[in-house]
């Protein structure tokens, strides 16, 4: 974390060296795209947190801190709600990376969902960006889709989603849980009428052994949008979120708006390991749909037995902003370190 972390708020110094300010530190955004636990994220919280403090005394603007913890520990529970996001795609491990943050920000007036916002069930490889849900295609490069599909209304639902969230995140001390938990309930309705889009996509893909099928049953779910039928699908495809072999596609665009809609979008760094698995293995596990999918996503895959962390590396870099961002982790493979140089 360290090693990652470093090179940023160096960058972000001012003339001889001086801290940056609280504002710059709070405005970064610290990924962990398979975060396990946490153990990744519970290091940046402490790393922002103490440069955060260093830049409050800096900067002469220490805020009222209070009276019953100190400014450390005021400092992480900042950084773990503005800064900090993760994804996993077993839902057990977002709950104990939940309760790993809660113990290093020892927020105990506070509920564990005071990060709910940030920590996210989802696999971070199975997903679609903004443009594909609004064509409704899993090709990156298809057009907006058919007259009707207006009534998608994307752009509004994201907009509304991006409100609520920046509400939450910016949320002070006297605002109370139960107010936090209205406005995730909020953000969650509105997102969900857009998430329900890509997975009906990722859904039609993975529903289809041939390009055929797939495209047919893309347009059976198309004609479902159209006609105001989509709704009946939502069940499904919850049980397929948590089924034995889940499909639990994560749409980074919509689900993270504040890190995406910027100018320069994307997150500041990436962090942690990926997921390990020979590309002898990992296909007989994850099946031939999954294969299929991350070869069409990513354009110029050669071959069965591309190596899963190659996808991994490439999807953690199309998440990191233009210049000044970093993606740290404790190992690469072979296919991984080629890509990464």
């Amino acid at each position: 974390m360290r090693t990652t972390l470093e090179p940023i708020l160096a960058r972000l110094r001012g003339a001889g060296g001086r801290p940056p300010w609280p504002a710059q530190i709070l405005d970064l955004k610290v990924c962990d795209p398979a975060m396990g636990s946490g153990a990744f994220l519970v290091e940046a919280c402490r790393q922002l947190g103490d440069a955060l403090v260093e830049a409050w005394h800096a900067h002469d603007e220490v805020p009222m801190i209070p009276t019953d913890e100190d400014e450390v520990i005021f400092a992480r529970r900042l950084i773990a709600q503005r800064c900090l996001y993760g994804v996993d795609k077993n839902p057990v491990a977002v709950d104990l990376a939940k309760v790993s943050l809660w113990l290093v920000t020892l927020a105990r007036d506070h509920a564990l969902t005071f990060v709910d916002h940030a920590l996210r069930h989802g696999d971070s490889l199975v997903g679609l960006a903004r443009k594909q849900i609004e064509a409704f295609h899993w090709d990156p490069h298809a057009p907006r889709f058919q007259a009707g599909f207006e009534t998608m209304q994307v752009h509004e639902h994201v907009a509304k989603v991006a409100e609520l969230r920046q509400r939450i995140r910016a949320a002070v001390e006297s605002v109370s849980d139960w107010e936090l938990r209205d406005l995730w309930d909020e953000a969650q309705f509105e997102l969900g009428k857009v998430r329900l889009f890509g997975d009906l996509v990722i859904a039609a893909y993975f529903e289809g052994d041939k390009p055929k099928e797939r495209e047919g049953k893309r347009s059976d779910y198309a004609s479902a949008v159209s006609s105001g039928e989509v709704d009946r699908h939502r069940g499904s495809l919850e049980e397929l979120r948590y089924a034995e072999q889940p499909l639990a596609p994560f749409h980074w665009e919509i689900e993270f708006p504040e890190a995406f809609d910027r100018e320069n979008r994307g997150f500041d760094a990436i962090v942690g390991n990926p997921p390990f698995m020979s590309s002898r293995n990992v296909w007989a596990v994850l099946g031939p749909s999954c294969r299929d999918l991350l070869q069409t996503v990513h354009e110029q895959t050669g071959g069965k037995a591309v190596d899963l962390v190659a996808h991994f590396f490439r999807r953690s870099f199309s998440l990191l902003r233009q210049n000044g961002t970093r993606l740290g982790c404790l190992r690469l493979t072979p296919s991984a370190r080629a890509i990464h140089e």
